[in-house]
């Protein structure tokens, strides 16, 4: 059987702040720190919404991360396409399902996707709305390629996200605001969704994540501020993680994460 070629640490798949963290976090294996991993949720919710015999898109698909971990499980009835804007990402991909039948890559804008009208029975957008200025041109779009009645998918954020890195670096990097909320997110994204599409639904993922070393913590960290984190700034913080390790045996980091679920007209 055909497997997805491994171009998860290629580096093309590029952001910053709270999305470039949530993605290392939702790729976590370890049971004791991950629960459920979140590409195997994610895949059991659209195939809970999507019928046996079906063509389903993912818009931004980045370095194909849902397909990869779960390319095993794809239905044999199914027809996947994978688009996104960056055409190093789309040559990555196209290299990464190299014989596989079922799937196929294609560039794309998000505001005018290359493919027909009520083409496709499910629309996946894994975490993209919420880096987006105006979100509604895509969902324009992603209705325009649904066939009526069919699903979409969407995950997305909550304003709690990770909260407590920003209480870990509040006072200690200059000029440090506020993880940014997005226009998009599990908060609003009900109200942003029912002007285009029915029956919307939410579905949360899990409640946190138990990290285990301050190392971790750490490095998650870096991942958000980079180098604007002092020596001094983070030996404090390290410290603070550990101290709470060692009362709790973890250290708790909330994951306000989820998707929606529409229903196309």
């Amino acid at each position: 059987m055909h497997r997805f070629r491994d171009t998860t640490q290629c580096g093309s798949v590029r952001r910053t702040g709270r999305s470039q963290l949530s993605e290392g976090m939702r790729a976590q294996h370890d049971p004791l720190t991950a629960g459920l991993p979140w590409y195997g949720w994610l895949f059991d919710r659209i195939l809970v919404h999507t019928p046996d015999v079906a063509a389903v898109l993912e818009v931004g698909a980045g370095a194909g991360l849902l397909w990869t971990y779960n390319y095993d499980r794809l239905p044999m009835a199914w027809w996947v396409w994978l688009t996104d804007t960056n055409p190093d990402v789309v040559t990555e991909l196209r290299n990464a399902v190299d014989g596989a039948p079922q799937v196929t890559v294609t560039h794309g804008d998000l505001a005018d996707l290359p493919l027909g009208d009520s083409a496709f029975d499910t629309v996946v957008a894994n975490h993209l709305l919420e880096v987006l200025d105006d979100p509604m041109p895509a969902l324009g779009e992603f209705g325009r390629v649904l066939r009526p009645g069919g699903s979409i998918v969407l995950a997305a954020d909550g304003p709690t996200h990770l909260i407590e890195l920003d209480r870990l670096l509040a006072g200690r990097v200059e000029g440090w605001r506020p993880l940014d909320v997005p226009r998009f997110h599990l908060g609003n994204g009900a109200l942003v969704l029912a002007e285009r599409f029915a029956g919307v639904r939410q579905e949360r993922f899990s409640d946190g994540f138990r990290l285990l070393d301050a190392d971790t913590v750490m490095m998650l960290l870096a991942a958000v501020c980079g180098r604007r984190l002092s020596i001094e700034h983070a030996a404090e913080i390290r410290a603070e993680v550990a101290a709470v390790i060692d009362r709790d045996g973890h250290f708790h980091l909330t994951t306000d994460t989820g998707l929606f679920v529409a229903t196309a007209h």
